[in-house]
C-alpha cells in the first residue's frame, strides 16, 4: 500500500513561530502537544462546525505527522510496537471520518449519497478544505489499516473527493491536492509499471508548479513513491540530498513541512542501502 497523504504535505501547527529545535529533538512533547489539543476539543459540548474542522484537521495531523511516522520507523526494529502505533492510528483516523463526514452531511444532507453514486450536488469552493481534510482522514484509514479491504475498498471515494475539489480549487494550499493525488495514485491497484510513474508524475509536476517548488515534501514523497519503487538509486538520493541542501526559510507556508520533511529525507537516506539491491 503506498503512502497516501504523507505528514510531510501537513504543517503541524498553528503558529509560524514553533521552533525547529521542539519538533526535531522533542518528538514526545509533539505528541502531547496533539493529545492535549484533541482532549480540549473532545471534551467541549455542542462543537460548533469550526471547532468541528479544528478537531478533523488535528486528528488527521496527529494521525499522519506522529503515529505514522513512529510507526514506519520503529517497525523494522520492533514490528510489533509498529503495528501498535498503526492501530492507534486507524482509530483517530476513524474519528476523523466520522467528523469529516458530518460536517459535510450537514451542509449537504445527501453527501452520503453522492459519495455512493452518481448523485450530483453542487459544491462551492469553500467545500474543499472540507473535502481536502475528509479524504485525508479516509486516507490514513486505508494507510494505517495495513492493507484491510474492507478500508481499501474506499479508494475510489478518496479519488471523488479530491478530483472535486481540485475542479473547485485546483490550487488549493500551494498544490496540497496534487500531492495528495500522488499518493493516491501511487495506491492504485490497477496502476503499475510506465502507467504508474506517468500518471504520478503528472501529478508531481502540477504540485511543484503550483508551490513554485517551495514544498520539499513533494520531492521526499517522489523519491519515495517512484524512485524507490522502481530502484532509481540515483534519482532518489538526488532529491533527498536536495531537500537537505534546501533553504527552509524560503515560503513560511511550507517552513515546518520542510523542517519534517528534512528529517525523513535523512532517515531515508540512512536506509538507502536497504531498499535498493545494486
Amino acid at each position: 500500500m503506498g503512502r497516501i497523504f504523507i505528514p510531510l504535505a501537513v504543517i503541524l501547527f498553528c503558529s509560524s513561530c514553533v521552533p525547529r529545535t521542539l519538533i526535531v529533538d522533542h518528538p514526545k512533547l509533539v505528541s502531547l502537544y496533539f493529545e492535549k489539543k484533541i482532549k480540549s476539543l473532545e471534551s467541549k459540548k455542542n462543537l460548533s462546525t469550526d471547532q468541528k474542522r479544528l478537531l478533523l484537521k488535528t486528528k488527521v495531523e496527529y494521525g499522519f505527522g506522529v503515529l505514522l511516522e513512529e510507526s514506519d520507523r520503529i517497525l523494522d526494529n520492533d514490528y510489533n510496537l509498529g503495528v501498535k502505533k498503526s492501530q492507534e492510528a486507524y482509530i483517530v483516523f476513524s474519528d476523523a471520518k466520522k467528523i469529516g463526514t458530518s460536517i459535510l452531511i450537514n451542509t449537504y444532507p445527501g453527501f452520503d449519497s453522492w459519495l455512493s453514486s452518481e448523485t450530483d450536488l453542487q459544491f462551492k469552493a469553500n467545500d474543499v478544505g472540507d473535502l481536502y481534510w475528509l479524504a485525508a482522514a479516509y486516507g490514513g484509514a486505508i494507510r494505517s489499516s495495513r492493507g484491510n479491504p474492507f478500508d481499501v475498498v474506499n479508494l475510489p471515494v478518496v479519488k471523488k473527493m479530491l478530483i472535486k475539489a481540485i475542479t473547485l480549487d485546483p490550487n488549493w494550499r500551494k498544490g496540497a491536492l496534487y500531492s495528495a493525488m500522488m499518493s493516491y495514485t501511487s495506491s492504485r491497484p490497477d496502476l503499475f509499471g510506465d502507467a504508474m510513474i506517468d500518471s504520478v508524475t503528472f501529478y508531481y509536476e502540477k504540485a511543484l508548479l503550483a508551490s513554485d517548488s517551495l514544498d520539499a515534501s513533494l520531492f521526499v514523497s517522489y523519491a519515495e513513491i517512484i524512485d524507490k519503487k522502481f530502484q532509481n538509486r540515483t534519482e532518489f538520493e538526488r532529491k533527498l540530498h536536495y531537500v537537505l541542501q534546501a533553504d527552509g526559510k524560503n515560503d513560511k507556508d511550507f517552513r515546518l513541512s520542510n523542517i519534517i520533511a528534512q528529517e525523513r529525507a535523512k532517515w531515508l537516506l540512512s536506509k538507502t542501502d536497504e531498499y535498493f539491491f545494486e
